[in-house]
């Protein structure tokens, strides 16, 4: 009985849609009579890109390898039942022998197509071998035997891909579709590619189960594979059936309380819902269901209509710093940075996923998005994670989204030094700049960790400052280190890419942090021209006591001419910029992978400025990254204090230029034991520690200033590393 089909154009994709919901096969290439009917409609469609075969509960899709080698097997199924059309009368009588082997390879072919093929191979090997001697009265046999086995040749020699495994190996694997419950959108494979080399394994928590994954490299391509499986993947039957019917029953229900429509309440809503529906038609049913499992098919459902479905999951995973859905979804999947690195993944986002995303995330803004309003700029504070949508006319193909996740805890300059994007030297003269109160800009490319770098400092700013931020979409972990004690007041301001009149300008917000009082000012990112305003303030001192800012620039030279032609700053006025830091993501030694790498801290040099400013000669390194080490080293400028900066620290605290070096030997010997504890004990690099260690040292400092009257450091240090010995050895956060 063959299957009813459609044929479908979505977005310039070929789809041939199979509806085997009532089809009386199992919906499995591993079934021979659903293979007869694939291969049957296939041979009337063989001109499309992708085949989906919609099943009671779940739906496979074939494309890309899987589609072509079952068109392969159409192809070559049809040539099989057609040869013997193409067999000369003549030659009939003297293949006899062959004749009756071909009407044995048809009944072959009509189960098994890939058995066919590898006794079709056999028979061709077997002739070469035998190679028998041919007598000139039979010159016909010879000629038609030739011609044969030539038949024979063309119809596998297309076929390279199937090797000595058993057929069920190819059905269940080789040709193997996305898969997705019927209750779902989102498509995954659930096997890694044949090619696939295992890397590592862990979970993922979420409602205090693990989620798988699986990380491999590729031997086919330079390229990694993200591999996760979401437990509701691997659901019973039955409980996709109870979920999807749960799903019909909510497209029917008229709730007399609105309430639920409204973000933060959603949620509750559709879990209490699927609560009660799931327990009602189970107990209809006679199916007993313990109380885990109503919990955990009520979250699954919550998950998949008022949440954000396997999304959720990926923002929940601690590695991942962005996500990338690129149009059109449905083609192209989920691109993936875990800890730095670019994975591809298992998943494919559906456009029913990419309408819910949208919808979801225009409700949870406030913002449009439209074809009127092809973008949406949009923090998602629940995950801490920062959203670039566009849609048509922008991109022709569809929604697609950019994801960045922030850390859910702040960056620390120990866990830098630890994944050596700077060196322990560069952690303390960055901590003695901060400390000492100076204007640092961090420039780099997207991914480069300037944010990352930006919040780790903010633990090096003594916890008696109060702290100003300035940001169109929340990145800096304000929360968390308010949590921790810092006093720190958030102000939002417009996106870059908002209609104008949808929030506060960012030039606005800035002359009122500037009346808010004296403050530690941090700007999320400088790029506009609130930038003249902030100058100007840094200009007359108006601006607080530390200013700190990221801004998009590979190159110091970049950052000037960013601020002073782009932007039209003075370039008097940005002479009160003290340090530019530079960070880049680095392919060490020319090789795919990219590790995030401070590559130069430099000074703004504030002698011998004339009327017209060379970018080149009014920045001096202090630090320079040696890429043939993989190290940020000091510069003579640092090695034998001849720091403008540091000089300018030094007089104000009322120190000699040898008193700063070793302030910052110091805070460079603290940073790497703390780094270094922190190898066998990572809690000890995060945020909650470091605060502490650099409270403990600050107190030394100020205990050894009241004792000598300045501060001691080699007695601060042997201070410090023992109460740090004690601190590290007790300390379980």
């Amino acid at each position: 009985m063959g299957c009813t089909h459609e044929y479908i154009n979505r977005g310039g994709i070929k789809n041939l849609i199979i509806n085997c919901r009532k089809c009386e096969y199992s919906s499995s290439l591993l079934d021979k009579n659903c293979r007869k009917n694939i291969f049957s409609i296939l041979k009337e469609k063989s001109r499309i890109d992708r085949l989906i075969m919609e099943g009671k509960e779940f739906v496979k899709i074939f494309d890309s390898d899987a589609l072509n080698f079952l068109k392969d097997l159409s192809s070559l199924k049809g040539d099989i039942f057609s040869f013997n059309y193409r067999i000369d009368e003549k030659c009939r009588e003297s293949l006899k022998d062959d004749i009756e082997w071909y009407e044995k390879l048809i009944n072959i072919a009509e189960n098994d197509i890939i058995n066919a093929y590898k006794v079709i191979k056999a028979k061709i090997e077997m002739e070469r071998v035998s190679k028998p001697i041919i007598l000139e009265k039979d010159y016909d046999y010879s000629k038609c035997k030739k011609e044969f086995l030539k038949e024979l040749k063309k119809m596998v020699e297309n076929v390279t891909w199937i090797g000595d495994e058993e057929s069920d190996y190819y059905y269940a694997h080789k040709i193997q579709p996305y898969i997705k419950p019927i209750f779902f959108d989102s498509y995954i494979k659930m096997f890694p590619p044949d090619d696939a080399i295992f890397m590592k394994k862990y979970e993922i928590e979420r409602k205090g189960k693990g989620i798988e994954v699986s990380l491999y490299s590729l031997s086919s391509r330079p390229e990694k594979l993200y591999f996760i499986l979401p437990p509701e993947y691997n659901l019973d039957k039955e409980y996709l059936l109870l979920l999807q019917e749960v799903k019909e029953d909510l497209a029917k229900h008229r709730p007399r309380d609105t309430s639920f429509m409204e973000e933060e309440m959603a949620r509750e809503y559709f879990m209490k819902f699927a609560k009660e529906k799931i327990k009602e038609i189970a107990e209809s049913r006679n199916i007993n269901l313990k109380m885990e499992e109503l919990e955990m098919l009520s979250d699954i459902f919550a998950k998949y209509t008022a949440g954000l479905g396997i999304l959720e999951d990926l923002l929940m995973d601690k590695n991942i710093q962005d996500i990338y859905i690129n149009a059109p979804v449905e083609s192209n999947p989920v691109h993936i940075v875990w800890q730095g690195e670019e994975y591809t993944s298992n998943i494919y986002f559906s456009e029913n996923d990419v309408e819910t995303l949208s919808s979801r995330f225009r409700s949870i803004s406030g913002r449009p998005f439209s074809e009127a309003s092809p973008i949406l700029d949009m923090g998602l504070e629940d995950y801490k994670a920062r959203i670039a949508a566009i849609s048509a006319p922008l991109t022709p193909k569809g929604v697609a989204f950019a994801i960045r996740r922030h850390s859910i805890t702040p960056w620390t300059l120990p866990k830098f030094i630890s994944n050596k994007m700077l060196s322990p030297l560069a952690a303390g003269l960055l901590s003695f700049f901060i400390d000492g109160q100076a204007t640092i800009l961090i420039a780099g490319s997207r991914g480069a960790g300037k944010s990352s770098l930006l919040s780790s400092l903010i633990l090096e700013i003594p916890q008696r400052y109060r702290i100003l931020t300035i940001e169109d979409t929340p990145e800096i972990p304000v929360e968390e280190l308010q949590s921790l004690g810092y006093k720190i007041q958030s102000l939002i301001t417009q996106p870059i890419t908002a209609m104008e009149g949808t929030g506060i300008e960012p030039e606005m917000a800035l002359r009122t942090a500037l009346r808010l009082g004296e403050s530690v000012l941090i700007l999320g990112e400088v790029r506009g021209d609130e930038t003249k305003v902030l100058f100007e303030a840094m200009r007359v001192g108006a601006a607080g006591n530390i200013v700190l800012g990221t801004i998009h620039g590979a190159t110091t030279r970049d950052v000037f001419e960013r601020i002073v032609y782009d932007i039209g700053v003075p370039s008097t006025s940005f002479k009160a910029t003290d340090v530019v830091v530079v960070a880049a993501p680095i392919r060490i030694g020319g090789g795919i992978e990219k590790r995030r790498r401070v590559i130069q801290i430099s000074e703004v040099v504030k002698k011998g400025w004339g009327k017209d400013v060379d970018p080149d000669k009014i920045f001096a390194d202090i630090m320079k990254y040696d890429a043939k080490d993989d190290e940020l080293k000091a510069t003579d400028l640092l090695d034998m204090g001849q720091s403008e900066i540091i000089e300018l620290i030094a007089m104000q605290w009322g120190m000699s230029i040898e008193e700063a070096l070793e302030n910052i030997s110091l805070r460079k010997k603290i940073k790497e034991e703390i780094a270094r504890k922190g190898e066998r004990k990572p809690s000890l690099m995060e945020a909650p520690a470091v605060r502490d260690a650099n409270n403990a040292f600050w107190l030394l400092i100020e205990e050894s200033k009241e004792e000598h009257g300045k501060p001691d450091h080699k007695e601060v240090e042997k201070k410090w590393m023992k109460w740090y010995r004690d601190y590290s050895k007790g300390y379980n956060g």
